[in-house]
């Protein structure tokens, strides 16, 4: 699978057979984001949205279902927290 999104730190790791859950989701990142699908490596690269978080993450599960050998990226479009607090949520103590 190489569906790309976003944990807390503090969020314990899904077992490799389990399938994504919405819930692993770092919603509180932002209220819009992006699917970012890349396709091949040869730059075959696109970007949907902005769209809510739940879009979001159904459109790249979706894709991701359809099409396990591209990447698909679900990224946060915008936060309002400094970088020190970003960090934060992402790096374990």
């Amino acid at each position: 699978m190489a569906l790309i999104y976003p944990v807390l730190a503090d969020t314990e790791e899904p077992d490799d057979e389990s399938p994504p859950d919405f819930a692993e989701l770092a919603a509180d990142l932002s209220d819009q984001w992006l699917v970012e699908v890349a396709v091949g490596e040869e730059g075959d690269d696109a970007c949907f949205g902005p769209v809510a978080a739940r879009m979001a993450w159904d459109l790249a599960v979706e894709i991701d279902d359809k099409r396990p050998d591209w990447t698909v990226s679900v990224v946060p479009l915008y936060m309002a927290e400094p970088a020190d607090r970003i960090i934060e949520l992402f790096e374990e103590d």
